[in-house]
């Protein structure tokens, strides 16, 4: 374990060289308010956790990680190396959240909630959900009012970046899939279609657009589209059927190009959502996870070659000690790029990430942190408010 002057100097040079971006390098010494000089976000701290758990040889406990012990490098020194010169704050546990794994990293809800709804009966008893046939639901009254309007701020968004709205089959070639590497990686999770052997549902949209690119060349320093549809996973849960349908509904917004570009994108599209969560008054938190665009040996060694991580979740509570995952922050790196012969225009293989949005778990949070009554909605939210659909 480094001691407190050994942990300060590494400290130092992985914020400098490896966190922040060359023009705040400079800015930086051991005793410099990271947050409060937005030198680092909340975004960026969870790689700050990696490295010190890397540097100190454990993991963090997840009392542990609140601002008061990442102020600054000095800060930091003192509290996890073995020489510290006090004990680690501790956070007590959020009234609001008990139970929610990491919720101090990113939102907490400024109402003092303490209690969730159960969103499923709620949407059921109002009838604003139907089941159909395909394992998925219709919704209707405000839980599609409110879908309606999440998904017209997120194609705004998409539209400010230069998108081109796009609108893809429910149905994708099956050799697409293979040659994705989603066959081999998850051949469970394939939803099939009766009667046709070389199509399948769309695990997901973005899985449309890469055979549309291949064997071509991106305009610098890349293109974004966007896309909202239904998807499909052989992945139900009969104990939380609304967490996990068959059949969903997403927005993506994809980006392909250079490394650069997409991950320009997906850093900018973070910080927004973050805003947004803010704004929208929802308990949840964003963490790092496994990306499931990778076959199980490309992944290992994507994930070795690279520092940051390639997946983020935005994690909402649902329920008592229950969160779900509601959208996803996705770098595949050159994956689809070479899977497909994209290539930018210097000849190198394209880059390509995703960052998508689950419409229904939106809801399912929404409602069991909100409830279904529209006038306790956040203001922004309210129908009376809300932007025009």
């Amino acid at each position: 374990m480094l001691t407190k002057s050994e942990l300060r100097r590494s400290l130092l040079d992985f914020v400098r060289h490896r966190l922040v971006a060359e023009e705040l390098a400079a800015r930086v010494e051991s005793d410099t308010p990271l947050f409060e000089h937005r030198i680092v976000d909340s975004l960026r701290i969870l790689e700050l956790i990696a490295f010190i758990e890397s540097a100190i040889g454990s993991k963090i406990p997840d009392t542990q990680v609140v601002l008061a012990n990442f102020r600054s490098i000095e800060t930091m020194a003192s509290r996890f190396a073995s020489d510290g010169e006090t004990a680690a704050v501790r956070a007590r546990r959020p009234r609001s959240a008990r139970g929610l794994e990491r919720s101090k990293r990113i939102f907490e809800n400024s109402s003092g909630r303490t209690n969730y709804g159960n969103a499923e009966t709620l949407l059921t008893n109002r009838g604003e959900i139907e089941w159909n046939a395909e394992g998925g639901v219709e919704l209707h009254g405000s839980a599609l009012a409110l879908v309606r309007h999440l998904d017209s701020i997120v194609a705004g968004w998409a539209r400010e970046l230069g998108a081109v709205e796009e609108v893809f089959s429910d149905a994708i070639a099956l050799d697409s899939l293979e040659r994705a590497g989603f066959i081999e990686a998850f051949p469970q999770k394939l939803v099939g279609i009766d009667g046709d052997d070389g199509f399948a549902r769309p695990p997901a949209l973005c899985y449309h657009h890469y055979p549309h690119l291949a064997r071509r060349a991106v305009d610098e320093p890349g293109s974004i589209v966007t896309v909202a549809g239904r998807c499909y996973r052989n992945e139900e849960d009969r104990a939380h059927p609304l967490e996990r349908l068959r059949e969903f509904t997403m927005r993506e917004i994809v980006a392909v190009g250079s490394e650069s570009f997409v991950e320009t994108t997906r850093r900018g599209l973070m910080d927004r959502v973050g805003r947004w969560i803010v704004e929208l008054d929802l308990e949840g938190f964003i963490e790092v996870a496994s990306d499931p665009f990778f076959t199980r040996a490309t992944r290992g060694r994507q994930l070795m070659q690279q520092l940051q991580p390639l997946k983020y979740e935005l994690r909402l509570a649902s329920a008592e000690g229950r969160t779900v995952a509601a959208a996803s922050f996705n770098h595949h790196q050159d994956h689809f790029g070479r899977a497909f012969s994209i290539r930018q225009q210097n000849g190198d293989a394209a880059h390509s990430g995703c960052v998508a949005f689950g419409w229904e778990r939106w809801v399912i949070a929404f409602v069991a942190q909100h409830g279904l009554d529209d006038e306790n909605w956040p203001l922004s939210v309210r129908p009376s408010h809300a932007i025009a659909l």
